[in-house]
C-alpha cells in the first residue's frame, strides 16, 4: 500500500515527465530492474530522494562532484550506466544521453527553460 503522495507520483501522466533540477541523472526503470541489486525497490532504498514516474527514476545533485560520487556508487553495485542513465542540467539541458530517455523543454526563456525527461522507447531524444 502506498501513501497518497507516492500514488500521485506513480500515476503522473507520462507526457508530463520528470522535472530536471540542478544536475539530474535519469534512469530507465527497466535498466535498473535488470542491473541493480534489488531492482527498482533496492534503488529506491539506496537513493532515498529519488523521483519517479511509471518508466523513469531520477536522482538530483547540486554539484557535479556529488553527482559523480553517487553515480560511481551506483555503478559499483553493478548497474551499467551507459545502458540506462542520462544526465541533464536544469539550464543547459541534456549532456549525456541514453536510449529510451527524451529531454524536452516546457519554457521559452534561457533562464527558465523548464527541462523535463520522459520515456522515449526506441531512441534518444531532445526537443525544444
Amino acid at each position: 500500500m502506498h501513501d497518497l503522495a507516492t500514488l500521485k507520483r506513480l500515476n503522473q501522466p507520462p507526457e508530463e515527465g520528470l522535472a530536471v533540477s540542478f544536475l539530474t541523472a535519469v534512469f530507465t526503470k527497466t535498466g535498473v530492474a535488470a542491473g541493480y541489486p534489488g531492482g527498482v525497490a533496492g534503488f529506491r532504498d539506496d537513493q532515498l530522494c529519488a523521483r519517479e514516474d511509471r518508466h523513469l527514476i531520477a536522482i538530483v545533485s547540486m554539484s557535479g562532484g556529488e553527482l559523480q560520487e553517487r553515480l560511481d556508487a551506483i555503478s559499483a553495485k553493478g548497474l551499467d550506466l551507459a545502458q540506462c542513465c542520462a544526465i541533464a542540467d536544469m539550464f543547459a539541458g541534456p549532456f549525456e544521453g541514453c536510449t529510451g530517455i527524451e529531454f524536452f523543454t516546457t519554457g521559452d526563456s534561457p533562464f527558465q527553460p523548464g527541462w523535463r525527461a520522459r520515456a522515449a522507447p526506441g531512441g534518444i531524444g531532445m526537443r525544444r
